[in-house]
């Protein structure tokens, strides 16, 4: 590993530490639905974060579940259609890889602007690590908080683990799930022209 790489590596375990602290302090059981009973030191980091706001549904190859929109709001009926083309990342700030793959969508939702969406979906994660990342990373798009990891189950078949990324179509057909970490903004790219036909 290059050593601008491992500083940054090195950066961002910091600053998991950090938000781990903060989550062990103001984070709510996994039980609790929803956002509105976060606390004010997790409000605040919400406000910090400044994520987007959640589309209305996922995928409709997904069960019928409601989960959290980390931007508040109401809870996404994730087996409902999306409206365009979008790319679904699951993934935590526990997970190396997708710690890695976060910039690269970062890059890639602010060059697809309204032609393909992109949403993130923490799993199993704390909230005051995701609010921590998204705010040091500038994460531009949407996540939905999914602290018993159900939509990554349902994706168990593919292969273990995450990240993963679920490309959707506008119908909210699912066109391809990624297995595993996209190592580039250019296969990023390649997977959603392949896969969405949308050229970027």
């Amino acid at each position: 590993m290059s050593r601008p790489r491992l500083a940054g590596l090195l950066a961002v375990l910091a600053l998991l530490a950090t938000a781990l602290v903060l989550g062990a302090r103001g984070a709510q059981p996994a039980a609790t639905p929803g956002l509105a009973a976060l606390s004010q030191e997790l409000q605040q980091a919400r406000v910090a974060a400044a994520l987007p706001p959640c589309p209305k549904g996922l995928s409709t190859g997904l069960p019928a579940l409601r989960l959290p929109c980390m931007a508040g709001g109401p809870d996404v009926d994730v087996s409902g259609a999306p409206g365009r083309p979008t790319l679904v990342n699951i993934w935590g700030t526990w997970c190396g890889p997708c710690v890695r793959e976060v910039p690269l969508l970062v890059q890639f939702a602010a060059s697809a602007g309204d032609r393909v969406a992109v949403l993130g979906v923490a799993t199993e994660d704390s909230p005051a690590s995701v609010y921590a990342f998204a705010k040091a990373f500038g994460v531009n798009y949407p996540q939905l908080r999914d602290d018993m990891g159900e939509v990554l189950r349902h994706f168990a078949s593919y292969g273990a683990g995450v990240p993963k990324t679920v490309l959707v179509r506008a119908d909210g057909s699912i066109a391809y799930v990624q297995v595993g970490e996209l190592t580039s903004l250019a296969a990023v790219q390649a997977v959603v022209a392949d896969h969405l036909g949308v050229r970027l």
